[in-house]
């Protein structure tokens, strides 16, 4: 396990980021969650939207927003111990973060998706890159 005195500063950065992108999840996942189906229908029938397939677009909205809170919420639990220099937890977040940005890519590729919430997972990506910087994987090797 690594030292907090001698921690490389991507290692700062990268948990600075994931707890923004945990943040940012959280919220976007709670916004989905709660936004009142009556008006998400209303809104989709008004710009032309197939009245019989709104109802399952708002089931998997929601499912979306769940999975985004539930991958903020274990990004957020899982950037301090990989500050601390714990490699398991850093391999736990970086596939976290991996998984999470492909689903993102594939939800958006069929029209479910979101782009500011791809956007947050490809800045999980980045603090991803940067855990594995030379300078951090020495550290989180203890060398």
């Amino acid at each position: 396990m690594g030292d907090a005195r001698a921690r490389p500063r991507p290692v700062d950065v990268a948990y600075g980021l994931w707890l923004v992108c945990a943040a940012l999840l959280v919220l976007f996942g709670l916004l989905a969650l709660t936004s009142p189906g009556t008006a998400i229908r209303e809104q989709l029938v008004e710009h032309g939207a197939n009245p019989d397939s709104v109802d399952e677009f708002i089931v998997l909205l929601r499912g979306s927003g769940a999975v985004s809170l539930l991958t903020g919420l274990g990004v957020g639990l899982m950037a301090g111990p990989t500050r601390a220099g714990d490699p398991r937890f850093r391999r736990a977040v970086v596939a976290l973060s991996a998984v999470f940005f492909v689903l993102q890519l594939g939800l958006l590729a069929t029209g479910l998706g979101q782009v500011p919430t791809l956007l947050v997972s490809l800045l999980a990506l980045v603090a991803s890159v940067l855990v594995y910087l030379r300078s951090s994987a020495e550290w989180f090797a203890g060398e």
